[in-house]
């Protein structure tokens, strides 16, 4: 009886393992697949399609490209930084202007997935965005800074074209606090329809 329960424990921890192990594969190959759909949601956009939503159901749409070209990093930004669309990539904040635009376009994401890299950007890094009108960018990084979230000092209406990204910090947290690690930066080259590749 006894070896009978040790048996049945076993296959039970078995069992879970194998769950775990599945669950943790299900989100990673989601994850994955969510970021192709994105691209070629972006591309089509780029390609003259319109609604720009990766899938049906989704509450938000592909708005621009953004790459950091000196670290190698890149990410397609969504529209509306609401919980769905962050969960998926960095967003623009409804509130402000697209990149650009006169003022200061807001671009926010998490900081342990699609931002992790904003740690990296160093004062003078050129931070590259193409929108979906075709419209290339060029933007050069200032120094990081640190506020609370209410106190950010980011005014979308700030005369000039300004970028500023922002993310929760510190970066190593396991728990959302009140600060935000902010890279602002200003519009340097407004390319109009070229490639990325162009520009490099």
């Amino acid at each position: 009886m006894l070896e009978t329960l040790v048996l049945a424990a076993i296959c039970l921890i078995g069992i879970a393992g194998v769950m775990l192990i599945g669950k943790g594969a299900f989100i990673k190959a989601k994850a994955e697949l969510s970021q192709v759909l994105l691209k070629r949601s972006f591309a089509a956009q780029l390609d003259g399609g319109t609604g720009g939503k990766p899938w049906p159901w989704a509450d938000f749409s592909t708005e621009a490209e953004i790459v950091a070209p000196r670290i190698g990093r890149s990410a397609i930004v969504l529209s509306g930084a609401s919980g769905e669309a962050l969960a998926f990539g960095p967003a623009r904040l409804a509130n402000t202007p697209m990149p650009g635009e006169s003022g200061t376009a807001v671009i926010a994401a998490h900081r342990d997935t699609h931002f992790r890299w904003l740690k990296e950007v160093k004062p003078g890094d050129l931070l590259m965005i193409k929108r979906r009108d075709g419209k290339t960018l060029t933007f050069r990084a200032g120094q990081g800074r640190i506020a609370r979230w209410d106190q950010s000092g980011i005014n979308a209406n700030a005369p000039g074209r300004h970028l500023a990204l922002a993310t929760c910090w510190p970066f190593e947290a396991t728990v959302q606090g009140p600060l935000r690690y902010i890279v602002s930066a200003e519009l340097i080259s407004d390319a109009g329809k070229q490639s990325f590749a162009s520009l490099n």
